[in-house]
Order: structure tokens, then sequence, then C-alpha cells
């Protein structure tokens, strides 16, 4: 039987700007890297939810550091990049893989995106008819992720693979950087008016 039971995506707060991406069907739930176990563990109490996956981007502590103590809890499977040192994972992914959930139903493809990172990975598909993009740290409002370890040029060509995604897609990015963001932007791009209404919207 076909699991149809409508699928949502909600952000668990944590630190002081992450956001843990929780995607979730009413009964079982998968989460986007969870860098603090406690919020996550949490909501899934409160809502009563059974862990079966966890998706990583990458390797940043503030990405991965609640993994080995959600994994305590919870028999989840783990889905992370091949090229990154992990806490824990059960399935490597690259370009083009996917990754095929039946509880939460959720199919997303798999997209390279080196730059913030040497091997961040990010996650594309449709959830309810909706394209979704889960991006780790490699693309925000106003701004992109800060270059660790990979070149500009790889950022760069790791932001074109990203700007040929559906217009329609809803960007979940895993921290709150907006105002901040646009702040720098308007400094370097002043008379951008785009940026300008967009900083003010955000600001109200």
């Amino acid at each position: 039987m076909t699991n149809t039971a409508p699928i949502r995506i909600r952000p668990i707060e944590a630190f002081s700007d992450n956001y843990i991406w929780l995607i979730e069907d009413g009964t079982h739930a998968a989460v986007v890297d969870p860098g603090d176990a406690l919020p996550v563990l949490d909501e899934l109490e409160t809502c009563g939810l059974a862990l079966t996956a966890i998706l990583l981007t990458h390797h940043h502590h503030d990405h991965v550091g609640g993994v080995l103590e959600l994994l305590q809890a919870c028999p989840a499977t783990v889905y992370g990049p091949a090229n990154e040192t992990l806490p824990a994972c059960d399935v490597r992914l690259g370009q083009g893989d996917r990754v095929d959930l039946t509880r939460p139903a959720l199919s997303l493809e798999v997209i390279d995106v080196p730059g913030h990172t040497a091997g961040h990975i990010a996650y594309t598909g449709n959830v309810q008819g909706q394209p979704v993009l889960f991006c780790g740290d490699t693309l925000f409002v106003g701004g992109c992720g800060r270059l660790f370890e990979g070149t500009p040029a790889q950022m760069l060509d790791s932001l074109d693979k990203l700007a040929v995604l559906d217009p329609a897609t809803h960007v979940y990015c895993a921290h709150e950087y907006t105002l901040s963001n646009l702040r720098w932007a308007r400094a370097v791009e002043p008379g951008n008016e785009e940026l300008a209404t967009l900083q003010a919207q955000c600001e109200a």
C-alpha cells in the first residue's frame, strides 16, 4: 500500500541561528543537518514521530554534532556526502545519487556543491507538488556560504548548478543569515532597488 500521508517540512531552531529541517508525515520523520540532538528529540517526542532517516550536507559540527546521540535513541539510517568525514554514515552519496525513503515517502536527488566545504552536497526533489532544495551552507537569502575548503570557482560552479533548478523551488538553508547578508549585499550594490525592497520587507 502506498503511503499517501501529506508531507510537512518545518524548521527546528538550534544554537543561535541554525535550522534543522524536519520532514514528517505525522508518524515518521527525517531530519536534515542535526547539529544538536536535544531539540530534535524534544520535537519527535512532542509530536509522536519516529525518526527513520538523517540527511547530512557536510561535516561541520553544527550540522552533524547531534547524529550520534540521535542514533542512540532512534534506529535511523544516515545519508551523507561520500567525500567527507562524518560521525556516522550508512549511505555515502555524490552527484546524481538518489535518496528514496518510504517513511516518510520522499525522493531526493543529490547535487555536488563544493565550496563551503570540499565535499558538500545538496538534496533536491519534489514534496507535495512543490520543488524543494536542502542546500546546507551553500546558498542563503542574499548570499552564499563562506569558503572554508573550496575555491571561488568551485562555489560559482555549485551556485550555477542550483540556478538552473525550477524558479519555484523552496530553498531550505541551514542558517538564518538573511538580514546580515542583505546589509552586506546593499553595501556592495547600494543602487540595487530590488535589494533595498527585499531588505525593507525582511526588516519589517
